[in-house]
This record gives C-alpha cells, sequence and structure tokens, in this order.
C-alpha cells in the first residue's frame, strides 16, 4: 500500500521540478539577487582599514572585527562618523576558507567599500569590496556595467526595478568619481 502511495507523490514533485521556471530556481541563491540587497543598505561607504582583532577561532571559521577609517560616505541615514567598526568571518592558513563563504582576510591600511545597515554591524555576503583604490575602482565600474546592461527579466531575479537601477547606477557614479581621487 504504501509504494502506491509513493509514485503519485513522485510523479507530482517530477512534475513540479520540470515545470519551474529555471530564473525562480536560482534566485534561491543569496548571490542571484546580490544588486537588491546592496540597493536595500542603508549605509555605503569607503574607508581604510585600521587595525583587526581576531575575536573567536574554532577549526572551520575565525570571527574578526575590522576598526575602519571612513574616507567618504555615500549613503547614510544620519550623521556621518569619522570610523566604523565591522565583524566578519576570516580564515588562514590554519582554518581553511570555507566553501561558499563569504570570508575576507582584511588587513591593516586595506580599501573597502562597505554596504551594510549601520556604521557598527557584521557583513553578511555581498556587502563588501577590498582591495586597492584601483582594485576597487574596476570593481564599481564592472558592477555599474553589469546594472547597466540588466535586462527586465534579470531586474526582477535582482529584486529590483527601474527606479533601483537608477539610484544605484548614481550610487556607482558617485563612487566612480570618489576613487581615484581617494588618498
Amino acid at each position: 500500500m504504501r509504494g502506491k502511495s509513493f509514485v503519485p507523490l513522485a510523479l507530482i514533485l517530477g512534475f513540479l521540478l520540470v515545470s519551474t521556471d529555471t530564473s525562480q530556481v536560482t534566485a534561491a541563491n543569496m548571490r542571484s539577487f546580490i544588486e537588491g540587497v546592496r540597493r536595500k543598505a542603508p549605509v555605503v561607504y569607503v574607508g581604510s582599514v585600521r587595525e583587526v582583532h581576531q575575536l573567536t577561532r574554532t577549526k572551520f571559521d575565525i570571527k574578526a572585527r575590522a576598526v575602519v577609517d571612513v574616507l567618504a560616505v555615500m549613503r547614510s541615514p544620519g550623521a556621518n562618523p569619522r570610523e566604523a567598526t565591522l565583524e566578519y568571518s576570516s580564515y588562514d592558513d590554519k582554518t581553511p576558507i570555507l566553501a561558499g563563504g563569504p570570508q575576507y582576510q582584511l588587513q591593516p591600511g586595506v580599501k573597502v567599500v562597505v554596504f551594510a545597515n549601520s556604521f557598527a554591524s557584521s557583513i553578511p555576503p555581498g556587502y563588501l569590496i577590498q582591495g586597492s583604490r584601483e582594485e576597487l575602482l574596476q570593481r564599481i565600474e564592472a558592477l555599474r556595467d553589469a546594472l547597466s546592461h540588466m535586462s527586465a527579466d534579470q531586474l526582477k531575479v535582482h529584486e529590483i526595478n527601474e527606479e533601483d537601477r537608477r539610484i544605484q547606477l548614481a550610487l556607482y557614479d558617485k563612487l566612480s568619481a570618489y576613487l581615484p581621487t581617494a588618498k
């Protein structure tokens, strides 16, 4: 009796999988709608890592906190502090990188572009871009170019609309204008 009730259930499940729009399946991956996540970040700033502190270490992960000198604020709901802190996941030669990340190896002097909820926050996937000024500029230009060429369907997958695209393109233009002049 059990075998007979399983067959219809398996057929229904198979039909649902075959008939599902693949753009919706890929949307389940957090990285698929990262532009929407960046768009919703109330705080966006450029900074330079001043110091890094290890908070905890396990066999699989290192929790760290960076103190960042805020060089420029691109988006903020209120006052713009000179300093920010961010907690993040890291790795080293004793604690290998996790598959699927995101993990960062921040060092003093590294420049960052941070998309966050506040100036004291944890960094989930896609909220942090790190590197030299030139690397940050290249990454921001790549984000701007990708966003400007997204189709209406791609915008939906990234959970943004035309208004969001316009706002984000203006943000990326502002970042692109600032980064070459940053010290």
